[in-house]
């Protein structure tokens, strides 16, 4: 796309909170602002955080989207950018942006699903529908959907010695198998389950995050006396890193919705095993997927995989080098633009 842009995206979340849909979109308008005018209108906090090449707009989301003033000050600042495209992100930023959009029909209307619960009536009114996974466009018209990835940025590899020094601060032995479990510890992401199905496995586990659920969960590891295999980590910023180290990520989820963590541990070459939720089925052969909130299914899952772990990364070859093809900010920034181009040729 040779053209320079005008594009204003809209991001509804308030509070500041970065978390995957939010990460995601600053990535993607930093991204775009490399060749095109990229504007954020987003929750005044969020102008901390936000990239310096986008223009950041700050809007009082706290509001509800009932309030005539929220509508107001969108418009004026959409009539003061003039953009091309307005590409809304998720479901509260849908439901705003589709109620003014008959006010400004020579505008291209985008916006991207980030979880199946988000879909609403209002992304039936888009020009063009942005989803993360194959589950989440169930029930929308084929035709004005794009399926783009998120993009991640390249991980520093460890090297030999690395491994075996970072391995050796956690107290592991060489050949120790190890689990690692990346997310808020919520109801939401199955840590219960997988405390439960790891009982009669002898490999070790790591939880990385934080959440309301913690001392519920350490109580359950004394109850299940897990104490010897499960460590929990807190939050960390190394998680490339720990990804790296382990042999076997798991994602015991509950809900419909995509798990990036996922993304992430296929992008630096580890194995992956998952509940069939969210589009992990995008990724992963039913192989290594097991029913959501299924103790029995999931140590099984877990069994058989720790038994074929000498074997289990050659067989994910294929799946890592498509990861590291197609889950880049580069591909998800062009397959973006290409299908602006293409919204912007039909609406010709």
């Amino acid at each position: 796309m040779d053209k320079r842009l005008r594009i204003a995206h809209i991001m509804a979340t308030k509070g500041g909170v970065i978390g995957g849909s939010e990460k995601h979109t600053f990535e993607l308008c930093a991204a775009l602002a490399e060749k095109h005018e990229v504007h954020l209108l987003a929750d005044k906090p969020y102008g901390v955080t936000c990239p310096k090449n986008i223009i950041f707009h700050a809007i009082d989301f706290s509001q509800s989207r009932w309030n005539p003033f929220l509508y107001w000050q969108i418009v004026q600042v959409i009539n003061n950018i003039q953009p091309q495209i307005i590409h809304a992100q998720a479901g509260k930023a849908v439901e705003l942006v589709s109620i003014m959009k008959w006010f400004f029909q020579h505008i291209i209307f985008i916006a991207t699903i980030h979880s199946h619960k988000n879909i609403n009536k209002a992304y039936l009114s888009m020009d063009g529908v942005i989803a993360t996974n194959k589950a989440a466009v169930l029930g929308l018209s084929p035709e004005k959907i794009r399926v783009i990835y998120h993009g991640l940025k390249p991980s520093t590899l460890l090297l030999p010695h690395e491994t075996k020094s970072f391995r050796q601060r956690l107290s592991l032995t060489p050949d120790e198998p190890l689990m690692i479990a990346i997310g808020e510890l919520v109801p939401s992401n199955g840590f219960d389950v997988l405390l439960r199905a790891c009982v009669g496995t002898e490999a070790k586990l790591l939880i990385v995050g934080e959440g309301g659920e913690r001392k519920k969960l350490e109580k359950l590891v004394g109850i299940l006396a897990l104490q010897q295999q499960v460590f929990f980590l807190g939050q960390r910023q190394d998680v490339s890193q720990l990804l790296q180290l382990a042999d076997l990520c798991v994602i015991p989820s509950v809900i419909v919705t995509f798990p990036t963590v996922m993304l992430e541990a296929l992008q630096v070459g580890c194995p992956v095993i998952a509940t069939d939720i969210g589009g992990t089925n995008d990724w992963l052969p039913e192989a290594l997927l097991c029913p959501p909130d299924n103790v029995e299914a999931l140590h099984t899952l877990l069994c058989d995989t720790l038994r074929r772990l000498s074997v289990l990364r050659t067989n994910y070859l294929p799946i890592f080098l498509r990861a590291q093809q197609e889950l880049t900010i580069d591909g998800m920034t062009q397959r973006t633009q290409e299908f602006y181009q293409a919204l912007l040729e039909q609406h010709r």
